[in-house]
């Protein structure tokens, strides 16, 4: 199926020579067009379905530019960019695919994929995701002593409250040090969450 979103995705590349967050073009989008702020009524759905037809067209861009323009699309997880084949030094052995996390490629060029992920399967992803980057318990004694918080148990009330003490006080715009907010902020999320 050919996904609406390559021609104005296409264009915001070309407006940015030295690349573009997904986030860019996601914000880009929404300006241009307002019916794509509205894709489902779950907010974690609707951002998923905006991520994966945003990737979807620059996978689709991607083969497209190289097969038609010989033009590079470049995509990493903090940076798209558009190259002329000139720019990319890529060896006689080196060919597209190979520079392409093909596995990735597949999923976002699956519609099924799309279509089959509903609210709950957002959900799980979401909380696959937050199970793998969750700390230990030793964790939670450190994130409670980063927040400067005594009691074991505390409630969320009092760890919001408290973490919005501490940032006040140490928040870089307020002369803070930047690394101890930063503790902070990851000490609180992890309390929160």
């Amino acid at each position: 199926m050919k996904n609406p979103l390559v021609r104005p995705i296409l264009a915001i590349l070309k407006k940015s020579p030295n690349g573009i967050s997904e986030f860019d073009i996601l914000k880009a989008l929404k300006d241009l067009l307002p019916a794509f702020s509205q894709l489902a009524d779950d907010s974690n759905l609707q951002l998923f379905r905006q991520h994966f037809l945003i990737m979807n067209a620059l996978y689709q861009l991607q083969t497209s530019l190289w097969q038609e323009e010989n033009l590079v699309l470049d995509i990493t997880a903090t940076r798209i960019t558009l190259f002329s084949a000139s720019q990319v030094k890529l060896s006689s052995s080196t060919h597209l695919s190979d520079s392409v996390d093909a596995k990735l490629a597949a999923y976002y060029l699956d519609w099924d994929e799309y279509e089959k992920t509903d609210v709950d399967e957002v959900s799980r992803l979401l909380n696959s995701f937050f199970k793998g980057i969750s700390l230990t318990g030793s964790d939670r004694d450190s994130a409670l002593k980063t927040l400067e918080i005594d009691a074991e148990n505390p409630t969320k009330a009092d760890i919001k409250q408290q973490y919005r003490k501490l940032a006040q006080q140490h928040h870089p715009d307020r002369g803070g040090d930047q690394d101890r907010f930063i503790d902070l902020r990851q000490a609180y999320e992890y309390l929160m969450y």
